[in-house]
């Protein structure tokens, strides 16, 4: 335990003692005693906390799991075929190929390699030019 960043290596009656000045010895023990409580709490505290976020962790994974396992069940009782919801790679490729389309779709007219032919002029066939290979 640390009361002053500054006196790590010394014990904590020396850093109280360093931090509030002389004091009778049992004015150091309590305030070496609350420290020393306060750090306790706050390292049961965070390991509460991440025993929650594993419990709901696990509990997520476990529902995922056996959600997967009734359909698979159901899909070979039923011979059909597996529905399984994309996976988080397979949604980013489908938004990031749609957002492509979009984006041709919209720039369609400034694309500088397709020649605008006038509406006035009528379309006419291309020459035929006969290549050999």
């Amino acid at each position: 335990m640390q009361i002053n960043g500054y006196s790590g290596n010394l014990p904590p009656s020396t850093q109280v003692i360093n931090k509030y000045g002389p004091a009778n010895p049992e004015q150091v023990n309590k305030a070496v005693d609350a420290a020393s409580d306060r750090v306790n709490e706050r390292q049961e505290s965070r390991e509460l906390d991440q025993a929650s976020k594993r419990g709901a962790t696990t509990q997520i994974y476990s529902a995922n799991t056996q959600q997967r396992q009734i359909e698979t069940y159901l899909a070979v009782a039923s011979e059909g075929e597996v529905e399984s919801p994309p996976s988080p790679l397979e949604t980013a490729v489908e938004l990031r190929d749609a957002q492509e389309r979009n984006d041709r779709a919209q720039n369609i007219a400034d694309i500088a390699s397709r020649p605008e032919r006038p509406e006035t002029d009528p379309a006419r066939p291309e020459p035929y030019a006969a290549t050999y290979a």
